[in-house]
């Protein structure tokens, strides 16, 4: 069966505001080129790489078959095309775990490492955000509207935990320490457009990038093996949300 640009996935992004201003043929070709660079990967999925490089995903509408030839992706989708190829195929691993000991488990420990990178930067890059956000706002954490409930309650559930193991240092002076990334969105969608509009405009976008993101996350918290496919959309996901945190952290700081 010919390989072909689902109309509907198109019309996706033709739709969206960060791309409703380009001509069809214009995104055809730009998916086109996207598919000749990268042999393997179908236009489908060669459209969801165009979707990341401009700031949206339709992850979760591909098949199974489009998201499995993301595994052919050449070069990370977010990598500056200045870069050449043959530099990125030769890179290697930076840190490797290399025990004293013999275990199955070796290598899927090392390819856990780099996902497990990305979400320390995603999780602790939203704390961050939150923290600088309320900073000023007193003892904002039990404020009312500004953190749900359940949010308050699992913090305090896992931080009472945790008190029990006196030998282990505490996370963190704030209760923000002891949530994880889901946590961390709810606090952000709870009071998005008087707190973090400035920082993340498009909120659905971010709600998809978590709900990606958090499975992944899951996997590594829990020493699950990881595969290539996950660790290379955890990449993206991250660098889609700390891109602009990092445009928001430029622009109040030029102020």
């Amino acid at each position: 069966m010919a390989d072909r640009l689902s109309p509907k996935l198109l019309e996706v992004i033709l739709k969206n505001p960060k791309t409703k201003r380009m001509e069809e043929q214009s995104v055809r070709n730009a998916i086109s080129r996207i598919r000749k660079n990268n042999p393997g990967v179908t236009l489908n999925a060669s459209a969801q790489i165009f979707a990341q490089k401009k700031g949206f995903s339709f992850l979760g509408s591909l098949t199974p078959a489009d998201r499995e030839s993301l595994r052919n992706v050449a070069r990370p989708s977010s990598q500056p095309s200045s870069v050449r190829p043959e530099k990125i195929a030769k890179t290697t691993r930076r840190y490797e775990i290399r025990p004293d000991f013999e275990s199955p488990f070796i290598k899927e420990a090392n390819d856990n490492l780099e996902p497990y990178a990305f979400i320390y930067l995603l999780e602790n890059g939203l704390r961050r955000v939150i923290l600088d956000r309320f900073e000023s706002s007193g003892n904002w954490w039990i404020a009312e509207g500004k953190v749900p409930k359940d949010v308050q309650d699992y913090a305090k559930k896992i931080e009472d935990a945790e008190k029990k193991y006196a030998w282990v240092n505490p996370r963190g002076e704030h209760p923000i320490y002891y949530v994880g990334l889901l946590e961390l969105f709810k606090i952000i969608e709870e009071t998005w457009k008087p707190n973090f509009k400035e920082v993340f405009p498009h909120l659905e976008d971010l709600r998809t990038w978590i709900r990606e993101s958090v499975p992944i996350r899951n996997l590594v918290a829990h020493n699950v093996k990881t595969r290539p496919l996950e660790g290379a959309n955890i990449k993206i996901r991250t660098d889609s949300i700390c891109r602009l945190v990092e445009k928001w952290n430029k622009k109040r700081n030029s102020c």
